[in-house]
């Protein structure tokens, strides 16, 4: 595979085309916050101070993972599993505030994510609503994550996240004007423009794999008007490929590497 995408990547950066007209060059978000120096981890991911950093280098967007807690608390985090006893969805919101990081950080609230967010409004936020054992669970998650960020006033700088198509359909239904992108790191599953049109989500986030397989996507959902963002882009090369398909977006997690 990581022959296949070498060639194709390569076919692109040679034939000097893109799948449509573009900006200069696309906009950067920052996967879990800021939490490194060039490859140098520096501060623990998902955290209060992984999005200072974030907001200090002024980067376009800042995507975070949310789970909900035993007691219906919304938590940033992206592994539910902490230790072998304690866990984001089955332990409580003060056991899991109780444990402190590898570099000594407490995981945040949503909450609290979301009012130092709320500082920065030029920068967008990315809320990734994590897996839960339900359906009907992971409903309730996006409910309280609306409310949140509707209490908050944020609505028009922030998107909500999901590797499942229900849970976007979830968020519109609740709230029609909400932002939505869909993940995929499938290349047999993910969605291709017409089916994402038809649930009216507003982007999607395919892997390198899937985009590179299907490059026309691009221009196809751009005409839709839908964003695309191309991740995981972790060095210049892929950055390259990812300015010659013309997505809108790369995710990363070395902004200090890949940020313009």
């Amino acid at each position: 595979m990581k022959k296949t995408l070498a060639i194709i990547g390569t076919a692109l950066l040679l034939s000097g085309c893109t799948t449509g007209s573009q900006k200069s060059h696309p906009r950067v978000l920052s996967h879990r916050g800021l939490r490194t120096a060039g490859t140098e981890f520096v501060t623990d991911e998902n955290t209060l101070d992984a999005l200072k950093r974030a907001q200090d280098k002024k980067v376009d967007g800042c995507e975070f993972d949310v789970h909900m807690s035993a007691d219906g608390q919304l938590l940033i985090r992206h592994d539910a599993k902490i230790t072998s006893t304690l866990n984001m969805q089955k332990s409580t919101a003060e056991e899991i505030r109780a444990y402190r990081l590898p570099f000594g950080n407490q995981i945040p609230t949503l909450h609290e994510w979301l009012e130092q967010a709320k500082t920065t409004p030029e920068i967008l936020q990315f809320i990734e609503i994590k897996s839960h054992a339900t359906q009907e669970i992971e409903n309730v998650v996006v409910a309280k994550c609306l409310e949140e960020v509707k209490q908050l006033d944020m609505l028009d700088q922030v998107y909500f996240l999901s590797f499942k198509p229900a849970t976007c359909e979830e968020v519109l239904r609740l709230e029609p004007k909400a932002r939505t992108l869909l993940n995929s790191s499938s290349l047999h599953n993910s969605l291709p423009p017409e089916e994402v049109e038809k649930l009216h989500i507003n982007a999607v986030s395919y892997s390198v794999e899937v985009f590179l397989n299907h490059p026309e996507w691009v221009a196809e959902f751009r005409q839709k008007g839908i964003e695309t963002f191309f991740w995981m882009v972790n060095s210049l090369y892929l950055r390259d490929i990812a300015e010659k398909l013309g997505v809108d977006w790369v995710t990363t997690d070395f902004y200090d590497i890949i940020g313009y």
